[in-house]
């Protein structure tokens, strides 16, 4: 199976931003909390609920407020029953914001980090919670002297880590780590310093990352659950030479 060996070296790159495998340390030490899908639906749907998805995403947008650590929670796996939640379509703006990632590398111009932080605002709309995209905003705010948005951009990615983080231990198929999308997957192992070699779907719900190196207590890798991504029934049909052969829309090679 392929691995996107471009966002780790993106990751690499950007994530200048202080503690984020420190981040990711203190997730995996703190009480693991598995989403409960129908406490979760029932409380993020509830208009009176202090955990209404609505509320939630507006306090989670806005640049003078902060959520705690339950109402990550809840928002995270609520927005799987948004109707905004669109797993399995492409994100246009994500490759405009390599793009521009790659410019940046080259000359880091004042007009490439307005364009990039553009484009990363684009994908929020479709992806609130990507981490590789936090990442680039908070990289871009600080670069440019908005030490506000930098902030507020980070305890964004902070919240979102420790929500996945919590999920599972990601060390046996039967504690997995939840995650929203594919991509926040390999994004939390980039979060944590640790390259990818390979995936694996090992079941309908489950996909096994491997790991280059053995970790120090002899890990292989980590598995993360998707059952989410496949909650919701796509309208979108990749063209058939793109799709492959595929277990789960995941490609075989």
């Amino acid at each position: 199976m392929r691995v996107n060996l471009r966002c780790g070296v993106v990751w690499r790159l950007f994530a200048v931003l202080l503690p984020l495998v420190a981040v990711c340390t203190d997730a995996a030490a703190q009480p693991l909390r598995v989403p409960d899908n129908e406490d979760i639906l029932a409380r993020t749907i509830d208009v009176e609920s202090p955990y209404f998805l609505d509320r939630l995403l507006a306090k989670y947008f806005s640049a003078e407020e902060s959520l705690s650590e339950e109402e990550y929670y809840y928002l995270y796996y609520g927005y799987a029953y948004s109707e905004l939640y669109r797993p399995l379509e492409p994100i246009a703006a994500e490759d405009r914001v390599l793009a521009v990632v790659e410019e940046i590398m080259t000359e880091p111009t004042e007009e490439r980090m307005r364009r990039l932080i553009d484009s990363a605002m684009e994908v929020m709309e479709r992806d609130p919670f990507s981490p590789k995209n936090l990442n680039f905003l908070a990289f871009t705010y600080g670069s440019l002297g908005d030490s506000l948005n930098q902030r507020h951009c980070f305890e964004r990615l902070e919240g979102v880590l420790k929500t996945i983080g919590n999920s599972g231990t990601g060390r046996k198929e039967k504690s997995p780590m939840h995650v929203l999308m594919f991509s926040h997957a390999s994004d939390y192992l980039y979060a944590r310093g640790l390259e990818i070699k390979s995936r694996e779907v090992v079941s309908r719900t489950t996909e096994f990352i491997y790991l280059p190196v053995k970790e120090a207590d002899g890990n292989l890798g980590y598995y993360f659950d998707f059952s989410r991504v496949y909650m919701v029934r796509s309208d979108y049909e990749p063209p058939r030479e793109e799709r492959g052969w595929t277990i789960n829309n995941l490609p075989l090679k």
